[in-house]
């Protein structure tokens, strides 16, 4: 795809939380399970289009997980070890059974932080620890980060480097550069249309 573009879609939680109330700002990022498969469906037989789950929640196992399978597609779980089993996430158990069906996990810091606030030392710690627990539990390689809050700065961006992520990804939204370090994501929000997906995945500049 060298020269075309990319559409990196993101998706907070499918429905509502269970056992549990919303976080900081993130009621909008909840889409109705109707809206998750309209845009599913637009995704289908598009190699310009990657998905992703953030944090870990309770629908990534319940319903997005079956929605993927069910057109045959694979998405990235970006993962919050540090709320594994708490109420309204996924367990240990619901992690492997992504793995062992195909998907990819990646890292969202031991417990979500807002890195910009952290000092250096507690910011590489945030780090490195959840993909250490990741790759523990998964038994592979975390190659990907996202930044939580996307709230980042050069100091985040340096630890990134230095901690050797194949790619980092923001919340930046707007199409992206396959080959780029720094992935910015198009967040889904319960506010889109049924026709949002189709419509940002005709503004991709094709290869040339």
């Amino acid at each position: 795809m060298q020269g075309g573009q990319i559409l990196n879609l993101s998706f907070r939680g499918v429905g509502r939380p269970i056992g549990r109330d919303f976080d900081r700002d993130e009621r909008e990022y909840w889409v109705t399970p109707g809206l998750l498969s309209t845009a599913l469906d637009a995704c289908m037989d598009r190699e310009d289009v990657t998905l992703s789950f953030d944090g870990g929640n309770w629908s990534d196992i319940d319903l997005a997980l079956p929605a993927l399978q069910q057109r045959g597609l694979t998405a990235t779980f970006f993962i919050v070890p540090g709320w594994l089993g708490e109420p309204g996430f996924i367990s240990k158990l619901d992690l492997r059974d992504l793995v062992r069906s195909g998907m990819t996990i990646g890292n969202l810091g031991l417990q979500h932080r807002d890195w910009t606030a952290l000092t250096r030392d507690r910011l590489e710690h945030e780090i490195s620890q959840g993909r250490r627990l990741l790759e523990e539990l998964t038994g592979t390689e975390i190659k990907t980060v996202a930044i939580p809050y996307n709230a980042y700065n050069d100091t985040v961006l340096d630890t990134l480097r230095h901690q050797g992520y194949e790619h980092v990804f923001t919340g930046d939204g707007g199409p992206a550069d396959p080959a780029a370090w720094l992935q910015p994501r198009e967040p889904m929000r319960a506010s889109h249309r049924t026709d949002a997906v189709a419509e940002l995945i005709g503004q991709l500049r094709p290869e040339a």
